[in-house]
């Protein structure tokens, strides 16, 4: 059996809220709002209270998905050690991928990157 992964409820519920509904921003006046309302009809939603996630611009609903996130965070120390061993990881991989890339290119015969005549 798997790890046991607290709800994913309160992180979802976080990023529209109900004066996001409200203010029909995200309602009658998003650009998707056919295909919302389609999709709330074929569910049988109340359209009133439902809109999408994706109505959000990346950013706030990014803010909103971080903040609902960090606040679950039991162990703030060792999720800043996790935090800092992914993007070592990461970094590591991007460099893995630079040499194959170069080493690739070098192989096939092809012209040197830019930033491979840097180097």
């Amino acid at each position: 059996m798997g790890p046991e992964w607290p709800s994913v409820t309160p992180i979802l519920s976080s990023a529209v809220t109900a004066d996001d509904v409200r203010s029909g921003q995200f309602t009658t006046r998003d650009v998707n709002y056919r295909r919302c309302h389609e999709e709330c009809l074929r569910e049988g939603i109340d359209l009133h209270i439902a809109v999408e996630v994706d109505a959000l611009t990346p950013g706030l609903l990014r803010t909103r998905l971080n903040y609902a996130i960090e606040a679950l965070i039991d162990d703030v120390r060792q999720w800043n050690i996790e935090a800092r061993l992914e993007e070592a990881e990461r970094e590591l991989l991007r460099s893995l991928q630079g040499t194959v890339e170069k080493t690739v290119r070098r192989a096939t015969g092809e012209p040197a990157a830019e930033s491979d005549e840097d180097e």
